[in-house]
């Protein structure tokens, strides 16, 4: 009786850990590359708008696009990690050359974006991912979506303090922290993300900073 009991214990393990993600999540491993993409991409524009904001004389704007930047590569990480524990090879493909505007068309074609991620895209992965049994994707994605609508609304403000008469980026923040866990964006310094709540006792969570000189 104590061998079946043991037996039955292994069995009920085993098939909790094959519950965390479906053997083949097909739709789901797509839909990482498909993110992956996207966020490659996205770092690229980014970066691309921050040269053009310099140019510009938006230093500020500049600043906050970078630190953008370094958060769509956070997700891009996140998704490849769970790539690889799905068995699949490091996807790593290559940027597409980013359409450069004015400052203000970048930011509306950023806000953009970022709505169309967080309310379209990412919870149509969520919702396939969900249905795959996959939650090392599911909980990639949920952290990318919030992060996508947590830039949204900051560049949302940027884009109405640049149209106020006489354009200027001097009430946008100059100082930006990301948190290495989600990518989210924060113009204070914190101990605890406001987003997904990883804190400095965790040793993964190292804020990063991006500051514009005055």
């Amino acid at each position: 009786m104590k061998r079946v009991f043991h037996i039955t214990i292994l069995l009920v393990a085993v098939v909790a850990v094959f519950a965390s993600c479906s053997k083949e999540p097909e739709n789901t491993i797509v839909n990482l590359k498909v993110a992956i993409t996207g966020e490659i991409n996205t770092y690229a524009t980014y970066s691309a708008f921050a040269k053009k904001a310099d140019e510009e004389g938006y230093r500020y704007i500049a600043n906050m696009f970078r630190a953008a930047a370094a958060a769509e590569d956070i997700h891009a990480k996140n998704h490849n990690d769970v790539l690889k524990k799905l068995g699949e090879p490091v996807f790593n493909p290559t940027a597409e050359t980013p359409t450069v505007n004015s400052t203000a068309e970048n930011i509306q074609a950023t806000v953009d974006g970022e709505t169309s991620e967080y309310t379209e895209t990412y919870p149509g992965f969520i919702a396939i991912a969900k249905k795959e049994k996959c939650e090392d994707a599911v909980r990639s994605f949920t952290l990318a979506n919030l992060a996508e609508e947590n830039h949204e609304s900051l560049f949302s403000e940027a884009l109405r303090i640049l149209k106020e008469p006489g354009g200027s980026d001097k009430t946008v923040s100059s100082k930006w922290w990301v948190c290495t866990q989600c990518g989210g964006l924060f113009k204070a310094p914190f101990d605890k993300c406001l987003l997904c709540k990883a804190d400095t006792d965790r040793q993964y969570f190292i804020p990063r900073e991006f500051f514009a000189e005055p």
